[in-house]
């Protein structure tokens, strides 16, 4: 008999089969459709009902299938303890969420604890009659959806999980609001000011800096061509918090740290981009500014020589701005503007705390 503790999903085991989801999406998105038949229809349902905890929760059980088949999982049953084929659903939601936020996916939940929502809290099965008479209808369909799954091979729920991943990509970040800051070089300027004290004051686990260096890509260059952070993405092959590049084609690759650098880890990153052929390295050692001599700037650039790659270090986020900003296309207006609403929309997809997002949302208001 497998033991609950034996069928606990490691968590490296459920980001390598998400990351493998969507690597398939990013590769073949558009070949998707054809492959899933009627969960077109069923995926646009879930996507669109007023309830948005159904197509988190279901994502939670397509992976679960994903990960091992009808022999060895039973997706209704949500603990180690339900079953001899039960699962821990919870853990596979609270690397989900986060992965699919990283991804730009919106699964219409932002909670890592979405098994913990109404009508699944505490629930050991899921069964046919778990919601009130209010919810019975999208419940039915819901519950007709999790028996597809059951039934499920592994290798046609990874395909599943690669089309929710697809269609919804984008969704959150392009719900985003375009903002227009008053004024011209002042407002420009002051705004630089303003961003170097969110990014000195804040990290949340890195999570800041990657969204700094991703808007600053955004702004430069087109933002549909710049992936954030593979933190919660072990597997994925790209080295680097940032890339830019279409699909998995990158020719920039970025490193950010808000933490202290030495010169070693410099070279490592650069060995890693070099060993899969990369060219151009910006390197955001976001806080060095602090700790003067602990990179050797002048040896890591004859590193690159040798080895020929293109290295820009950053050691701190006025070094990042002035440099990558000036050379961005546009009015003073124009660039600040752009900024402020990638930055936003790239702190919303890293999923900073709420109360950090709306502190970078007050820092704004002085200029709208």
């Amino acid at each position: 008999m497998t033991t609950g503790a034996s069928r606990e999903f490691k968590a490296e085991a459920i980001l390598s089969k998400l990351a493998e989801a969507d690597e398939a999406a990013r590769l073949h998105g558009d070949t998707l459709k054809g492959k899933v038949g009627h969960w077109v229809e069923r995926i646009d349902y879930l996507c669109t009902m007023p309830l948005v905890t159904y197509l988190p929760v279901l994502c939670v059980l397509i992976t679960a299938r994903a990960l091992r088949g009808p022999d060895e999982l039973d997706v209704l049953a949500l603990k180690t303890s339900s079953s001899e084929k039960g699962y821990s659903a919870a853990s596979i939601g609270k690397r989900l969420i986060p992965f699919a936020g990283q991804c730009g996916i919106d699964l219409r939940s932002k909670s890592t604890q979405v098994m913990n929502s109404q009508p699944f809290t505490y629930k050991v099965f899921i069964t046919p009659e778990m919601a009130g008479d209010q919810y019975a209808v999208p419940y039915s369909k819901f519950y007709e959806d999790a028996l597809l799954v059951q039934e499920m091979t592994s290798d046609e729920a990874l395909t599943l999980l690669a089309y929710v991943f697809h269609t919804r990509r984008g969704i959150g970040q392009s719900d985003t609001k375009a903002l227009t800051l008053q004024g011209g070089k002042k407002t420009f300027d002051r705004l630089v000011e303003v961003t170097i004290d969110f990014v000195e004051s804040n990290s949340e686990q890195g999570k800041v800096g990657q969204a700094f260096a991703a808007a600053l890509y955004d702004t430069l260059y087109d933002a549909e061509q710049v992936r954030m952070g593979n933190n919660n993405d072990p597997s994925f092959g790209a080295p680097g918090d940032v890339q830019v590049g279409p699909e998995t084609d990158y020719w920039l690759w970025g490193e950010v740290k808000q933490k202290n650098i030495v010169t070693q880890d410099v070279k490592d990153f650069m060995d890693k981009v070099h060993a899969v052929g990369g060219e151009r390295i910006s390197y955001f050692a976001l806080v060095n500014h602090r700790y003067p001599g602990q990179l050797n700037e002048s040896q890591l650039q004859k590193v690159a020589a040798r080895i020929d790659l293109d290295l820009t270090i950053y050691t701190s986020p006025e070094d990042a701005l002035h440099d990558l900003l000036d050379r961005a296309p546009g009015s003073f207006q124009q660039v600040a503007s752009d900024f402020a609403t990638r930055f936003t929309a790239r702190l919303q997809e890293a999923q900073v705390t709420s109360s950090l997002e709306e502190a970078w949302t007050a820092l704004l208001e002085q200029f709208t």
